[in-house]
């Protein structure tokens, strides 16, 4: 993908970044080894070495790009009601498109799985991915509420919302339904509503 073009090293280390969050997602951390990244790349193990020293470093470093480029294509709430729903679908649809209709798990929860094997630095890129989220969210839901919810409301259903969307995957997964996804995440679709209900 080579998603962060740059200096002479970084198409490099971008195709190592790559080439490990595919074998991440593909079969897991504990399987993860710098022969095989090495081998997809196109250079020697030793090369992977240079730039990521150990294995923490480097899922430490997939997980932190990971994160980052999400971040830059999650784009600021429009102040206004309708606008954060129009927002808030569009999370929505994306969660669908990159994680249930691909019928694979995304990075942070195949890591998730594993959480006992990774060091604290992919630990903590992990956590702040969700953070990310979950800030996010409960910006969305604090616009669409009109300011009428407390920070505190608006957290909670910003956990609503993401327990929703990651529970609804692993049930797509388990069944090969996808329409549980839209079951789940329904009443999301029209936020206000759902709260006003509440």
């Amino acid at each position: 993908m080579g998603r962060r073009p740059g200096g002479t090293a970084r198409p490099t280390k971008s195709a190592i970044l790559d080439a490990a969050e595919r074998a991440i997602v593909q079969t897991g951390y504990k399987s993860l080894n710098f022969r095989d990244i090495a081998a997809e790349v196109g250079i020697k193990s030793s090369s992977v070495h240079y730039h990521y020293p150990t294995k923490g470093d480097l899922g430490a470093a997939v997980m932190r790009r990971y994160r980052e480029d999400f971040s830059e294509r999650l784009s600021h709430p429009p102040d206004d009601p309708d606008g954060a729903q129009a927002a808030l679908n569009q999370f929505l649809d994306g969660f669908r498109a990159n994680v249930v209709d691909l019928d694979s798990m995304s990075l942070c929860v195949v890591l998730l799985a594993e959480k006992n094997l990774l060091d604290e630095a992919t630990t903590e890129e992990l956590s702040a991915f969700y953070q990310l989220k979950l800030a996010w969210l409960s910006e969305v839901v604090s616009i669409i509420s009109r300011g009428a919810k407390s920070k505190e409301a608006c957290e909670r259903e910003a956990c609503s919302i993401l327990a929703a969307l990651h529970g609804a995957s692993v049930l797509v997964k388990a069944t090969g339904d996808g329409s549980f996804y839209e079951k789940a995440v329904r009443e999301y679709r029209n936020l206000a509503n759902r709260m006003a209900l509440a």
